[in-house]
């Protein structure tokens, strides 16, 4: 009997559904081509991908690969149940020739025995779905002509469809032995088995020569196969020879033979490898100033080091189809070399699923907002709350004018406080500092973004992901130089941003920064403070001024200042 599965290109995980799994109480969550999960310690970020690893990341999954322990609250009464739909779907068929069935949702249940001498004890229960979320139906048996075509449910996942969906987990511990040719599931691994069927190519050939000293080309392969002979002759010992004679002989009385009447029927012998059995077994070495190791034997931050290697080596291959679990990837990583990275995984996911975790603005980018996934916990569980704001490539084209890492700390703020440019954005940290705030604590994040007019655009980013977000600007700006009457109705939709339940709050600075402050220190004081930091910027100059001690802060920075540390409702 042969199977047949078909698998389209570019295969992803669509959507996962997890409940009750360590921190996942009820979870539901598209996931994109490339997904960044980005939240606090303890959020549950690690748990969404060991979930999917846990089901989808092994070769065999049964009732042992879970424990008590990763129950929602270490609740004896709960259930595991994790769910996911994969897209396109799968088509499969156990026979060769018969009518495929598409396979769209795998789920997995960790739950108990309801009846019988097992009731109470643990067991696994899997179930595959169509499109429809139909239970999926396979034929029962091979199709014979003339015959009515039998259907069964496919109560588990065949070996055969798991291998389609690859799944590729790199942790926090970056052990490279997880990631060489031997293991069942590694980049390496896929990379050495393209190695392995261009070395069958009829094209490869080496030149050799004959017994009596004539060159002639064979084919790789061919050559193989003669020095693993040599090879094998050379370790066939007599007590190997023996050994040979004894397995046989106890197999053939083992199977109803008579070893001496018989011994012609069965042969067993000792075969040399395959060329893909050596791809397996090989390990990276490291050799430096005449000293030679294997490089599981180095410190994290060298294998850490080798592992992404690997991972940027089966990008720039181009290699499709797999699903790409990684935890922080900026482990051991320069600012710089975060971003090169970054690139890479971008590059992967043009043709693969790329999931990751990470506490790093050098991961996630504004402009590719829909890429995020905000992960929070609260009692209840982990939350994972994606953008409700639609996509377009006029938006984008805006935000990309805009790219700046700075700006990508949005998405790691529990508060935000927007800002048009450098003036506020030095000043109010040290009026916070004065004030004996202590925003980084509270996760508050102070962004610019760059002036007034895109003030709009990253105020519906952050309201579209329920970040708090305070927004502090000038009411004259010199954006609007000669146009303030567009300016007015610039500032009422700005203003109109503020909800009633205080996740949005805007405070309007009369004129401009420069003249808020010159009323709050009166106009004798604030010259003098000007004339004390000559030569430099506005944006220093304010930031010069804010660290005086005893000046008075003015009134709307200290409101805003004092909301996006403490956000409360918005006062009436």
């Amino acid at each position: 009997m042969a199977t047949k599965v078909a698998r389209a290109q570019n295969m992803r995980i669509k959507k996962l559904a997890i409940r009750n799994f360590r921190s996942l109480q009820d979870l539901e969550m598209e996931v994109p081509r490339l997904c960044a999960l980005v939240g606090p310690n303890n959020a549950g970020k690690s748990n969404i991908l060991q979930a999917i690893h846990r089901v989808l990341g092994r070769d065999w999954v049964n009732v042992g690969s879970f424990s008590e322990e990763d129950v929602f609250g270490h609740d004896p009464e709960r259930d595991i149940s994790i769910e996911v739909t994969i897209d396109p779907p799968i088509e499969y068929s156990p026979f060769k020739y018969g009518d495929p069935t598409e396979l769209q949702t795998f789920g997995f249940t960790y739950t108990r025995y309801k009846v019988g001498e097992q009731r109470g004890e643990r067991r696994l229960d899997q179930a595959v779905l169509d499109p429809r979320g139909k239970p999926a139906q396979v034929l029962a048996k091979a199709p014979q002509k003339n015959e009515q075509r039998q259907y069964k449910p496919l109560t588990f996942i065949p070996a055969e469809v798991r291998e389609r969906v690859p799944v590729i987990y790199i942790g926090t511990h970056r052990s490279l032995k997880e990631h060489l040719p031997g293991a069942q599931r590694s980049l390496l691994r896929q990379l050495l088995e393209d190695v392995n069927r261009d070395f069958h190519r009829p094209q490869q050939t080496v030149t050799v020569r004959d017994a009596a000293g004539a060159e002639k080309e064979v084919t790789r392969v061919e050559r193989f196969g003669d020095l693993m002979r040599s090879v094998t002759d050379l370790l066939r010992t007599e007590d190997l020879q023996k050994l040979e004679r004894d397995i046989k002989e106890n197999a053939l009385r083992h199977l109803g033979f008579d070893p001496v009447v018989d011994a012609g029927k069965l042969d067993f012998y000792f075969a040399p490898f395959e060329t893909l059995d050596f791809y397996k077994a090989l390990d990276v070495r490291v050799k430096e100033e005449g000293f030679e190791m294997s490089a599981t034997e180095l410190g994290e931050g060298f294998q850490n080091a080798i592992v992404l290697a690997i991972l940027q080596a089966f990008e720039r291959r181009r290699k499709q189809g797999a699903v790409i679990l990684i935890e922080e990837p900026e482990m051991f990583l320069h600012p710089q070399m975060q971003r090169s990275l970054y690139r890479t995984l971008r590059r992967l996911a043009e043709t693969n699923q790329v999931v990751y975790a990470t506490h790093s603005p050098h991961f996630v980018s504004v402009p590719n907002y829909e890429e995020v996934l905000l992960v929070r916990r609260d009692p209840g569980g982990t939350m994972v709350t994606a953008s409700t704001l639609p996509t377009n490539e006029a938006r984008r084209e805006k935000l990309v004018k805009e790219l700046d890492p700075e700006r990508n700390e949005l998405f790691f703020a529990t508060r935000l406080l927007l800002v048009e440019g450098d003036t506020e954005k030095l000043a109010l940290p040290v009026y916070a500092e004065r004030m004996g705030l202590d925003l980084d604590r509270a996760g508050a994040t102070i962004v610019e973004v760059g002036g007034k007019r895109n003030l709009p655009e990253f105020m519906r980013i952050a309201e579209s992901f329920g970040i708090p977000t305070g927004v502090l600007y000038d009411e004259d700006s010199s954006e609007f130089k000669d146009r303030r009457d567009e300016e007015k109705r610039f500032n009422t939709e700005l203003d109109e941003f503020e909800t009633p339940d205080g996740l949005v709050r805007v405070w309007r600075i009369p004129k401009d920064y420069e003249e808020h402050l010159r009323k709050t220190l009166g106009e004798e004081e604030y010259q003098r403070l000007c004339q004390s930091f000559p030569g430099v910027g506005k944006p220093t100059q304010a930031r010069l001024i804010a660290q005086v001690a005893g000046t008075e802060i003015p009134e709307r920075l200290e409101q805003a200042l004092r909301w996006v540390e403490r956000p409360d409702p918005v006062e009436e």
